[in-house]
């Protein structure tokens, strides 16, 4: 390991820069076909791809039971229409979020290609899932932004999910490469 890299949340997944000088690999060790490294990375990013997409219920659940203990002037904040209706906005998204993975999982387990599909479950559940956190931060008011919530946490990792296994941009770019564009 040639050092640790500082992030600005997921903080249980270590990261840091490896560094591979004069290593010889004996032919009977070497996984994979040699010099194809980035078609195996490719190619296995398709599932990560997948599993991402199935994030945003913890957000979900803990702006739920927020808004209904937290009182202002007298009744729970989940009496409040406008938030009320932000909470129903946000719960259909995630639903739609919860159902395209797994109908692209089964897709592709029926050996389709759904390299479109799958590019279109990273990009939309991402950016739902942040912005699940984000709506759940913005409920908790200035306690969501205090280390001590959890909500802040999810938040913060949730970014992440907009680069990681292909920025948003790089997701796009697969889709409209698929259209014909």
């Amino acid at each position: 390991m040639a050092k640790k890299l500082d992030k600005v949340g997921l903080y249980s997944s270590n990261t840091a820069e490896l560094v591979f000088e004069d290593c010889r690999v004996p032919p009977a060790n070497i996984l994979g076909q040699v010099n194809a490294d980035f078609f195996h990375l490719m190619w296995e990013l398709q599932g990560e791809r997948i599993i991402s997409s199935a994030a945003g219920d913890r957000a979900m659940e803990l702006v739920l039971k927020y808004v209904n203990e937290r009182s202002v002037f007298g009744k729970p904040l989940a009496k409040l229409q406008a938030l009320r209706h932000r909470l129903a906005d946000m719960a259909t998204e995630l639903e739609a979020v919860r159902q395209l993975p797994y109908t692209t999982a089964w897709r592709n387990q029926q050996g389709e290609q759904v390299l479109k599909e799958v590019s279109m479950c990273r990009l939309f559940a991402a950016q739902v899932t942040f912005r699940i956190a984000d709506e759940a931060l913005q409920m908790h008011g200035g306690a969501g932004y205090m280390d001590e919530y959890l909500v802040s946490g999810i938040w913060r990792d949730c970014r992440r999910l907009r680069i990681a296994a292909g920025t948003d941009e790089i997701m796009s770019g697969i889709i409209a490469k698929q259209l014909g564009l």
